[in-house]
């Protein structure tokens, strides 16, 4: 009797020491280039600071990089394992020689506002003027880009760019001082701009433009070489975007400290900007790198000729999917519709 009682001691012990040795166990640091500080990309420090990516055996590193070529360096030199950014750079650099594959796309639509000084009243007004999409390459280039010449005008002729070396802060203060005449922002800063009598001139959300924007590659050699920890490192992006559009109060907590913002109105109109924008499973979609391959025809004209799916490999992610890791996440978010 005794020897029993002394062995389901014994078991119940074990069990109840089971959850502190599991999260003793050593996990797998990702350092992550970063292209910009926005709500947007607030995604992953949220997911960090919430324990969603250890509670997967992921140490995240979320590093600030900067858009275009930067971020880009980084990844391809090994400094960094993934690249958060938008999708020009990753889709030119392949399209180059370099072994690079996005593996989730955050969003298929242009998330920026575009914004010219007061004295411009249409995009027509802003041909022969300076306009800032940060750096080439980057996402909000791109949009910039993507939106002039939808509207007639030829980014680089009829309008001149320059570079800035701050994201969307550095835009919107070479907007105010007049540096640029021209650029596009997202929330909170384009709550800022509005409120300083910048002109609106369109909210690229509602353009018909599928376009592949905030998207994670990393190098093929690496997707091959640590299966695992890409299928992991998606696991926890894929529930940090769940913890998003389904716990407010502290994503907008959450925003406020990785933006630097005291004004929480500013961070929830950047929450209610994006919310309905997060994907359950961000999966790459073939529209949406085929614009991207448009854009890119004018310098890389092999992109004319190339297939969106030779950019792109969603097997890690439709793996997550069939194993109904995100069934759940995809139920909540039929029933909030």
């Amino acid at each position: 009797m005794i020897s029993k009682v002394y062995f389901t001691a014994i078991f119940l012990s074990s069990l109840i020491l089971l959850p502190a040795f599991s999260s003793a166990q050593p996990k797998e640091r990702i350092r992550v280039a970063q292209g910009s500080i926005s709500v947007n990309s607030s995604v992953l420090p949220i997911g960090k600071e919430n324990g969603i990516f250890a509670k997967h055996g992921i140490d995240l590193e979320p590093i600030y990089m900067g858009g275009g070529m930067n971020s880009l360096a980084a990844v391809t030199s090994g400094a960094v394992d993934f690249l958060a950014a938008g999708s020009t750079a990753t889709v030119s650099a392949r399209l180059g020689g370099a072994d690079i594959m996005i593996v989730a796309v955050q969003s298929d639509r242009l998330d920026y506002t575009v914004f010219g000084r007061p004295e411009v009243k249409t995009v027509q007004d802003l041909k022969g003027k300076i306009v800032t999409g940060t750096r080439p390459g980057a996402s909000a280039d791109s949009a910039l880009r993507l939106y002039l010449r939808k509207n007639g005008l030829e980014p680089g002729k009829d309008v001149i760019f320059i570079s800035v070396a701050e994201s969307q802060q550095g835009r919107l203060n070479a907007l105010k001082s007049g540096t640029v005449s021209g650029t596009v922002l997202s929330p909170p800063f384009s709550g800022i701009a509005a409120q300083m009598g910048m002109r609106e001139l369109a909210d690229l959300r509602k353009i018909d433009i599928a376009y592949a924007g905030n998207s994670f590659a990393a190098m093929t050699s690496y997707l091959k070489s640590h299966p695992a920890t890409v299928e992991n490192f998606l696991k926890g992006y894929i529930e940090s975007l769940h913890f998003f559009r389904t716990q407010r109060e502290k994503t907008v907590t959450g925003i406020m400290h990785y933006l630097k913002i005291s004004d929480r109105a500013r961070a929830e109109e950047g929450y209610d900007y994006y919310v309905d924008m997060m994907p359950v499973v961000p999966v790459p979609s073939s529209a949406g790198i085929r614009t991207v391959l448009e854009f890119l025809v004018p310098a890389q004209p092999k992109a004319a000729t190339a297939k969106p799916e030779e950019f792109y490999d969603a097997s890690f992610l439709k793996k997550i999917e069939q194993s109904g890791f995100a069934k759940a996440f995809r139920e909540e978010a039929k029933s909030k519709k």
